[in-house]
């Protein structure tokens, strides 16, 4: 029996096609509400508002039209060296998203035209109205600079991750797990980690029915835990979020159920006996 057959699947595979529709209409309708407030503030003479309005909708458009760019079938894992926090270690390599330079960049320059549109609209129509007016003049640059510092926030992220030489994703080691991501570089050692469960965020389901939002590694409780003002509190699980994974998360989530309550196999990542333990050659074979 491989490790993938030792744990039952917890996702179902990614949504394409016409279910891929259904569940963007979220942002089908964010998108055309985008574009009729930007039109409207155009023809209004409204430039400050109108410019950013149309250009949030059309990032909107260019997001959803991403998705449909995304393979449904998940690659396999592959083996691939990472750089820890010890040097280069041999890993087995779960793919995630990667975004390309120019997508970054143009993510970057969406969120400055929105913080530079919220300062330029207070600046020229504060003093010029008054009353219910001025109210809804600063609500709404408000609004937009705050749109804006989350989309430059997001576009640096994502700029950073795109300029890395080590491709994003989770990366299993003999001695620990290494996850890259927008976040920047995690790890955390086998040996530190207690359990591994999937989970959604408090009081939120992202995925909805595919399944649980995260792969949680929850670390061990260690003397020097417990809050207190010598070591400055507990250290953070490691949280995987799946919307990222290209990988399929059953598969990853199994090796990790694996390799975590059998310390013993952990030697063979990062060599190909781990692929024939994930049942990645039967597969190919067409077993």
């Amino acid at each position: 029996m491989s490790a993938a057959q030792e744990v039952e699947p917890v996702w179902a595979p990614r949504h394409r096609g016409w279910k891929l529709a259904h569940h963007l209409v979220p942002a089908f309708v964010m998108s055309a509400f985008l574009l009729g407030l930007g039109a409207w503030a155009l023809v209004l003479g409204s430039l400050l508002f109108g410019i950013p309005l149309v250009a949030f909708g059309v990032g909107t458009i260019v997001s959803v039209g991403r998705e449909f760019r995304v393979d449904p079938f998940p690659p396999d894992p592959q083996l691939r060296p990472v750089t820890t926090s010890s040097g280069l270690r041999a890993a087995t390599y779960f793919a995630a998203r990667r975004n390309s330079p120019s997508f970054a960049a143009a993510t970057v320059g969406l969120g400055v035209i929105g913080l530079v549109a919220a300062l330029a609209a207070i600046g020229r129509f504060v003093l010029l109205h008054s009353g219910f007016e001025r109210v809804w003049t600063i609500a709404g640059a408000v609004a937009l600079g705050i749109a804006g510092f989350l989309i430059l926030r997001e576009g640096l992220r994502l700029l950073r991750l795109a300029a890395s030489e080590l491709p994003p994703g989770v990366y299993l080691t003999r001695s620990r797990v290494v996850l890259h991501g927008p976040l920047g570089l995690g790890e955390v050692y086998w040996r530190d980690v207690a359990s591994v469960s999937a989970a959604d965020p408090r009081g939120r389901s992202p995925l909805g029915r595919r399944g649980p939002a995260q792969i949680v590694l929850h670390r061990r409780a260690t003397p020097g835990d417990g809050g207190t003002e010598n070591d400055g509190g507990t250290r953070p699980d490691l949280v995987v979020p799946v919307e990222l994974l290209l990988a399929d998360p059953n598969l990853l989530h199994a090796a990790l159920v694996h390799y975590l309550a059998r310390p013993g196999d952990r030697p063979e990542l990062g060599t190909p006996a781990v692929l024939e333990r994930l049942g990645v050659g039967d597969r190919d074979a067409g077993v």
